[in-house]
């Protein structure tokens, strides 16, 4: 199985330290894609476009300008599916609920996101549960950091998401993602 790559979730911040602090993550290490808030979409798409990252966002109405959008119902996946056509990505997060990722994969959804810190220590979990069935691509959406990937990684997420700290500043985010990428590739 390849390597999973990074997924990173922005938060409602200043423009330009979002930006420094995502181009920061962006040069340290295999960023696949990022979640964003519409008021930053403009502000990070250059960014997005110099790396190669795929940039989502989270309401519609900036959606049509970057690469898509991520959903939590199949009613607005099969809205966002009509208004940005065949060629956006439209993510679905799925929370812990086995039943809306195979409902919203089924639709067409290209990728689902679970969030599996709230599930019961005796869960199996649902990530090793969703890579083990399906192929479409799944986001492990709790932050996780270098000290937490080994456990992560043997449930074969597609994509994980670095934790918050990555945007307290760009030095932080080089450093954090830098590490993430070190454990990611020496855990066997």
């Amino acid at each position: 199985m390849a390597q999973p790559r990074l997924h990173l979730i922005v938060p409602e911040t200043t423009g330009p330290h979002a930006v420094r602090c995502f181009a920061a993550a962006c040069e340290a290490g295999d960023v696949a894609s990022a979640l964003a808030p519409g008021e930053l979409v403009s502000l990070l798409l250059p960014t997005a476009h110099k790396h190669g990252v795929a940039l989502l966002s989270l309401d519609e109405k900036h959606a049509q300008a970057c690469d898509g959008i991520e959903v939590t119902e199949r009613a607005d996946y099969e809205h966002a599916r009509k208004l940005l056509g065949p060629d956006k990505i439209i993510g679905a997060l799925c929370g812990t609920s086995r039943h809306m990722a195979m409902d919203l994969a089924e639709a067409g959804a290209d990728y689902v996101a679970f969030h599996q810190a709230r599930l019961l220590p005796h869960d199996e979990p649902i990530i090793a549960w969703w890579t083990g069935l399906f192929e479409v691509p799944c986001i492990a959406a709790d932050p996780v950091g270098p000290e937490g990937v080994a456990a992560l990684l043997t449930q074969q997420p597609d994509f994980i998401r670095p934790p918050e700290s990555i945007w307290t500043s760009p030095e932080e985010a080089r450093r954090i993602v830098t590490e993430l990428m070190q454990a990611i590739s020496t855990t066997p």
